[in-house]
């Protein structure tokens, strides 16, 4: 019955690692949705190095032309500009000051014909009134404009099936919002109407009743009686984009672009995605052709090494990975490796003096614990040291690392033990299976005493002699 639950465990687990696996390598449409799922690999934030990216310079000047402030409405610009991209779902970016009037932006990933870039050229600014502009109103008193907004972004009305705009205020645009409210209720105007460009009739973008305001966003759709339209998502994106260009305390104007090839070439993720492959391929082959039936374990342990590992690397914002990381990751998987093999030695070092297998399994885990837990505690510090003073390029070594090194613990010490003890039921008589071997000699030490191992008895033992 044990035998019978052992292996049915062990067809549930191999289901799992199947499914792990495919989660990490494979892309497929989310069904019953327009989403898509990329697999944790290909979510892995990738820096210039691995991705290469794109390189763009832009001349800064004041929307009114002048050039008082302008080192500081550049500074206060450069938040806003990686909001932008990181929104868009680059968070491998840097966007720095170049000279006395010129930003620098640098996106890994990112292509020359990434409309993003357009995106914030497009200066246009917002202005907000409770004033439809009209043949006999035509200077209306705006209360809120474009230095009064944090940002935008793009969102959907799911009640009305309809895409829109949110835009968040700064506190001095609460404060101006606020001011727009109370006159709104004192002149006994409902509406708010919305401008994005010249404040002229085509260019209303929305209208909003009042009471629809929550406390420090609004939702725009987009109104009938404008030019702007947002029936789909690309276009509120691009609406959104406008708004928050236009909050931006200076005008982008683009100067060059370039793009930076991967610093190993065009196909460096190919290349490290093959030398990984071999990798792993050939430290498992290693197991099982030393251990046996103990390197099959050992192998399924590391494949569940690797799925979590791939997931926290996709999972962990810290992470962006470039050249060095790729070495932590590396490294992180021979500690693994390391660790199994230091318990499967111990493992035969054990049945070598006489105990039988589940004794062996039990001692060789007992006897590998402090060395394993000194070795990795060893490697944290190292990794903590690293990140704490190492130079920027070097923290992402660290960060692997030390994810490595956690997770080579917990897979080490917990789950190949866990495949271990399940698979006993299944073999804890035949020795050659698992590759344990001890001379002919040896004294086998028993639950209750000692007896010595016949010659004869040796043979069905299926334990070989050490030459």
């Amino acid at each position: 019955m044990l035998k019978k639950n052992s292996i049915v465990k062990f067809v549930f687990l191999f289901i799992i690692a199947v499914l792990g696996v495919l989660l990490c390598v494979l892309p497929f449409n989310v069904p019953a949705s327009t989403n898509r799922y990329n697999g944790f690999l290909t979510s892995i934030e990738k820096s210039m190095d691995i991705n290469g990216g794109v390189v763009a310079i832009y001349d800064c000047t004041l929307p009114n032309g002048g050039t008082s402030n302008l080192d500081q409405a550049i500074d206060n610009s450069i938040d806003k500009i990686n909001k932008i991209f990181s929104t868009e779902g680059y968070n491998d970016l840097n966007v720095i000051r170049q000279g006395n009037n010129k930003v620098r932006i640098e996106v890994a990933g990112a292509l020359e014909e990434d409309r993003t870039f357009s995106y914030i050229e497009d200066y246009k600014e917002i202005k907000m009134t409770v004033q439809q502009l009209s043949d006999t109103v035509t200077d209306p008193r705006v209360f809120v404009d474009s230095s009064d907004i944090a940002t935008a972004y793009p969102s959907v009305d799911y009640e009305n099936s309809s895409h829109g705009i949110v835009v968040e205020f700064t506190s001095n645009g609460l404060t101006k919002l606020q001011e727009l409210k109370d006159f709104a209720s004192e002149t006994s105007n409902s509406t708010i109407y919305v401008y994005l460009g010249e404040l002229k009739s085509t260019n209303l973008l929305s209208e909003i009743s009042v009471d629809n305001v929550n406390d420090n966003t609004m939702f725009l759709s987009a109104s009938s009686n404008g030019s702007y339209t947002m029936s789909d998502a690309t276009e509120a994106k691009e609406i959104a984009y406008s708004i928050v260009s236009g909050s931006l305390d200076v005008k982008l104007n683009f100067v060059e672009s370039s793009y930076i090839s991967p610093a190993l070439g065009e196909n460096t993720q190919l290349f490290i995605g093959i030398a990984s492959l071999i990798v792993i391929v050939l430290s498992f082959v290693f197991l099982i052709v030393r251990y046996g039936d103990l390197g099959l374990l050992g192998a399924l342990s590391m494949v569940f090494f690797l799925i979590l590992y791939i997931f926290f690397l996709q999972a962990i914002p810290l992470v962006i990975l470039n050249l060095s990381g790729v070495f932590g990751i590396l490294l992180g998987f021979v500690i693994a490796i390391v660790s199994n093999i230091i318990i499967f030695e111990k493992i035969r070092e054990e049945y070598s003096i006489g105990k039988k297998i589940h004794l062996a399994c039990k001692g060789g885990f007992k006897k590998s614990l402090w060395i394993i837990l000194d070795g990795h505690f060893l490697t944290l510090l190292t990794g903590i040291f690293i990140w704490i003073f190492a130079p920027v390029s070097l923290k992402c070594f660290a960060i692997t690392l030390l994810i490595g090194t956690l997770l080579s613990m917990f897979t080490s010490l917990v789950m190949t033990r866990y495949f271990v003890n399940i698979y006993l039921p299944i073999n804890s008589t035949k020795a050659k299976r698992m590759h344990l071997y001890r001379d002919k000699n040896t004294v086998e030490l028993k639950d209750d005493g000692v007896e010595i191992i016949k010659e004869e008895a040796n043979s069905a033992e299926g334990g070989g002699i050490n030459e």
